[in-house]
């Protein structure tokens, strides 16, 4: 039996918050295609508060002396999350599936591509709703898949860009299962000056080493040093900041000599707005280039990728699975 549970809540993180209204639509949730803000205040008054902002609520209601005041702060949330919806409709334009007025949220009766790759971007957010038999593991590896295809707008059009991933097609059939050589492969397709293969044959023979995906555009002359992006995927709601850093060049310097830090990229299917589009902690992009549900759909848009996307049997199989979870 499939179900989709709500869990815990962010009250006081807009963006968050905002993708839970939008999946309770999208799964039929009680059969609800719209949603009020009356039905964000009773989620609100009936939910369990995320533990990393159990303690700020706490605060927050010592310090507010009567219930009104209390309501009124539950209103300000409310609004917060209202016009992160109202962002995003504005933001996302013909890829948003929804529309917004003032008071409330209602799901679009058909959606077109775009919009069901949203649909797939909001589901990879928020996959700890969606807890059954592995299927998170398989909903994040869909996002690399979609990552991939967002990387290729970054990319010159020659490039070649491979997921890296652990397990992954590309792994089996290109770099190899064992990290240690597949990290060879990796420096050979870099050009770097040298390849420390007694640093690689030290590496754990599984994994990733933190590189999801890698875009290479090589001269196929003799000097050393190709044109290459570095990608991390992060399909979690929250965790992904901790892993920003891990497809950072610096964290190859000791597998090899190279003449130049290649430039990496943080794709979350997260859209990390505050309400106006500005990020909701800049510290989150430092050393990297950022790439969260907005941008992801713009690069997949540049280069006309989602005809790719839609066609594909693994998207297919996605959304026959998350039709299960809207007819459960």
């Amino acid at each position: 039996m499939t179900s989709f549970e709500i869990g815990e809540l962010h009250p006081n993180t807009p963006h968050l918050f905002a993708d839970l209204a939008e999946l309770l639509l999208l799964v039929g949730y009680n059969g609800r295609f719209r949603l009020h803000a009356n039905d964000i205040e009773a989620l609100l008054t009936g939910q369990g508060i995320n533990a990393d902002e159990i303690d700020e609520e706490d605060e927050e209601n010592r310090a507010l002396a009567t219930s009104a005041e209390r309501s009124s702060r539950h209103e300000r949330q409310i609004e917060d999350v209202m016009e992160q919806l109202a962002y995003r409709a504005g933001s996302f334009g013909t890829s948003y599936p929804f529309s917004v007025s003032r008071s409330t949220l209602v799901l679009n009766p058909t959606l077109n591509d775009a919009q069901r790759l949203y649909r797939l971007l909001v589901a990879c957010s928020r996959l700890r709703s969606f807890g059954l038999g592995g299927l998170p593991q398989r909903w994040a590896k869909l996002f690399t898949k979609v990552a991939r295809i967002a990387m290729k707008g970054l990319a010159a059009g020659t490039a070649v860009t491979r997921i890296f991933d652990a397990n992954s097609d590309d792994r089996i059939s290109y770099y190899g299962t064992d990290l240690r050589n597949a990290l060879k492969v990796m420096g050979n397709d870099l050009a770097v000056l040298s390849v420390n293969e007694d640093e690689c044959n030290k590496a754990s023979s599984s994994g990733d080493g933190g590189y999801d995906l890698i875009s290479v555009l090589a001269f196929d002359d003799d000097a050393v040093t190709n044109y290459a992006i570095l990608g991390q995927c992060g399909a979690q709601e929250t965790g992904w900041p901790g892993k920003t850093l891990e497809a950072h060049a610096i964290n190859c310097r000791h597998y090899f000599q190279m003449q130049m830090d290649h430039p990496s990229v943080m794709f979350t299917p997260v859209s990390y707005r505050g309400a106006t589009g500005e990020w909701v902690d800049n510290r989150c992009a430092n050393g990297i280039l950022l790439a969260d549900r907005r941008r992801i759909l713009h690069l997949i848009d540049a280069h006309q990728g989602l005809t790719d996307i839609v066609s594909e049997q693994w998207f297919a199989d996605f959304e026959a699975e998350f039709g299960q979870f809207a007819t459960a």
